[in-house]
């Protein structure tokens, strides 16, 4: 016999019910109504391998927040810099605990949920012992995403969860090939009753479909079978994809799928293939209107500066090897 707890917030401007199975699967939520979305995008945030320093370009970010006021922070991966076979596991638990210390907590003591995909620094295919302890610490600290989950199932590797009326999924892209299952999960995900309600429907992943930067303009470091995948994403109903591993801001668009690389604000930002200009650190803010909730839009800033990029200067397009990516709008 399953055994439910059922929690209610009362709030100013809604009402909302949430029902859990001891699973946290499907949960039973309801909305009074659409609000407002802004949204934080933040990715590749580690520094040379084994390091459990972050640059003061995180430490900028993570205390703007304050002043940015995000409903939530979603992270593209590479949170610590591990992939290394010479790291020890206290090494990894390490770096762990400083993610913790320096980026987790204080977002979550802002109130801020933080969603998140796993890096190849964070939890490569090829190493069992990051993989383990990447699970280790998400279990263990879970509460602090302060996340509203819909499957937490395969928690920290993939899960769904909602903010505002706005689906999001984190899937297992820290290495190229994305497993069957992982595939058949997302197609129950997007077609639950959750997902087809919501306004918008956000996948989140560590490697991209298609090169933006020449160091990355290879197989391995993009998701095999891009076209397949990006014709499943759109075919169930994925407005956008998030991924970082690229270290360089730009927001393509193919097949009506709109697929943002976000920067990075840790170490190594990497310039735009085609290009002229020098790469810059960078994180997003997307804001989520109440209407016309597809016409969602980017700001780009340079952490620490009031710096923003502009996307009209970057470049039409990008041809990587294994097709060509054209700056939105298509």
């Amino acid at each position: 016999m399953k055994r439910y707890l059922f929690i209610t917030v009362v709030t100013v401007s809604s009402i909302l019910t949430f029902s859990f199975s001891n699973n946290d699967q499907t949960p039973d939520r309801k909305e009074s109504r659409d609000k407002h979305l802004k949204i934080c995008v933040i990715s590749d945030l580690n520094s040379s391998y084994g390091s459990v320093l972050y640059s003061e370009d995180v430490s900028a970010v993570v205390k703007h927040l304050s002043i940015i006021k995000p409903d939530i922070v979603v992270c593209g991966g590479d949170m610590v810099a591990g992939q290394k076979a010479s790291l020890t596991e206290q090494n990894i638990a390490a770096m762990w605990q400083s993610f913790n210390e320096t980026i987790l907590k204080p977002v979550s003591k802002l109130n801020i949920p933080f969603g998140f995909t796993v890096g190849n620094h964070d939890a490569s295919p090829s190493y069992d012992t990051d993989r383990m302890l990447a699970a280790e610490f998400w279990k263990q600290n879970r509460a602090l995403t302060r996340l509203n989950f819909v499957d937490s199932t395969h928690f920290p590797f993939y899960f769904s969860y909602i903010e505002n009326n706005v689906f999001f999924i984190s899937w297992d892209a820290a290495g190229s090939k994305i497993k069957p299952e992982v595939f058949e999960w997302i197609r129950r995900q997007l077609n639950g009753k959750i997902a087809k309600r919501a306004r918008l429907r956000i996948l989140l992943g560590h490697l991209p479909l298609f090169p933006v930067v020449e160091s990355k303009n290879k197989p391995g470091e993009v998701i095999s079978n891009a076209d397949s995948t990006l014709t499943l994403l759109k075919e169930n109903g994925v407005d956008l994809y998030i991924s970082g591993h690229q270290h360089a801001f730009f927001p393509g668009q193919k097949k009506g799928v709109r697929l943002l690389n976000a920067g990075a604000i840790g170490d190594g930002p990497r310039k735009i293939m085609g290009h002229p200009e020098a790469a810059r650190k960078a994180y997003t803010i997307i804001e989520v209107p109440v209407k016309a909730t597809k016409k969602f839009k980017y700001q780009t800033f340079v952490p620490g500066s009031n710096d923003f990029i502009d996307i009209e200067l970057l470049p039409d397009s990008v041809v990587g090897f294994n097709g060509t990516l054209k700056k939105e709008p298509e």
